[in-house]
Order: C-alpha cells, then structure tokens, then sequence
C-alpha cells in the first residue's frame, strides 16, 4: 500500500514509518516543519504547515490511507504546562480531512487516547484524577474534538485509544478492550503494529477501539 504517516517524528510517527517500510509498503513520512525528520532510506520526507491544506495534499495525493500519529506537544506535564499550541488539531484536523477528500483518499487511522470522550468512563478513577489534575485537561478536549471531527468526516476511519504508552520493546499483545483497571499501558511499537495490521484488513472492526496490553479488566 501507499501510506502516509502524519507526525512521523514523534515517538508512534516514527515508528509507524519504520514499520510500514520494514512490510514493504510505499511511505510519505509527514512532519511540522520544526520537527527533525530522519526517516529511513526509500521513505519519502516531507516538512511542513500540517495546517496548510495544498501542503497535505501533496502529501497524501494518490495515497491509500494515511496514518496519523498528530497531537499536542507538551513542555511538561505538571499542572500548570500548556501545550505549546494549544488550536493545532482544531485547525490541522479539518486540513487533514479535507485534503483526503480532495484527492480522494478514504481510508485512516489515527491515534487518539484512552480516556477520551466516552471511554472516560471506561479508565480507573486515579487515571481520571491524573487527566483532571496534569496538563492533559487541556489535552484530552482537544483530542476529543479531533475524534468528532474525523467521525463525522464521512471517511473510513478507525481511532484507535491505546492506554499509557511505554517506550519498551513490542510484546505482539495488544489487545482491544471495553475497560481498563490498575496500571494499564501499552507499548509505542504494539500501537504502530495494531494500526498497521488494521488497514491491512478489508473493514474496520470498531471505530474507536481502547488498546492495552497490561490492566484489561
């Protein structure tokens, strides 16, 4: 396939690169034009306003699906940190949508977050407590107006929710679930791997599915 990973140099983007070109698949590699962008040999690099719609559509024009991996960037996560733009989804999400539509490419996958929007219910009361009480708060309602603006989009999309990502090595365990309790994370590589698996599929299984590998309740 012909695969365009958006925020390819942050900790899922690059990995989301690296394996899709590992499976022999066709990679744009996307990045913010502050961003350091080493993408692997035969990947395709471009650097750029992820909220410049003729930009995006360079990027993804005769693309299968595209993969995004965007969010807010965070100095810190102590209450008081801010990200440091605080509207760069609300105004690269439609961007990115619109892009899609003009050059007719119907499929994605995106990261989103456990916790987020009706899975809140779903994460254990101290996981809230640390979103209400970090600099997620002003995260979480980003990303929540990001998902509505791709469900509502018409496109084929799947936003994946993987619990509290780890750098550690891929364990193959992913798994999707209903509900999450204690300690539940998931490593970077299990999520690109999942991501990756779920547009090898036909069809999309759940629209936003909730991954872990540890806490499945």
């Amino acid at each position: 396939m012909k695969l365009v990973v958006l925020g390819a140099s942050g900790g899922c983007g690059r990995l989301l690169v690296t394996q899709a070109a590992a499976r022999g698949h066709t990679v744009t590699a996307v990045a913010r034009a502050s961003s350091r962008l080493d993408a692997p040999d035969g990947v395709r690099a471009l650097r750029g306003a992820l909220d410049d719609e003729g930009f995006l559509r360079d990027a993804v024009r005769g693309a299968d699906a595209v993969l995004s991996a965007l969010g807010l960037r965070l100095p810190g996560i102590a209450p008081w940190s801010r990200p440091e733009d605080p509207g760069f989804l609300d105004r690269s999400t439609p961007a990115v949508v619109r892009a899609m539509k003009a050059e007719g490419v119907g499929r994605a996958v995106v990261i989103s977050a456990g916790g987020v929007a009706d899975s809140y219910d779903a994460v254990p009361a101290a996981f809230k407590m640390f979103i209400r009480g970090s600099a997620l708060r002003h995260v979480y309602p980003a990303l929540e107006r990001m998902e509505k603006t791709w469900l509502e989009s018409g496109l084929d999309v799947c936003i994946p929710r993987p619990t509290g990502l780890t750098d550690e090595p891929a364990t193959g365990r992913a798994r999707v679930v209903a509900r999450v309790e204690g300690r539940a994370t998931i490593p970077r590589a299990d999520v690109a791997a999942w991501m990756l698996d779920a547009l090898a599929a036909p069809r999309f299984e759940a629209r936003t599915p909730m991954l872990t590998v540890t806490g499945a309740a």
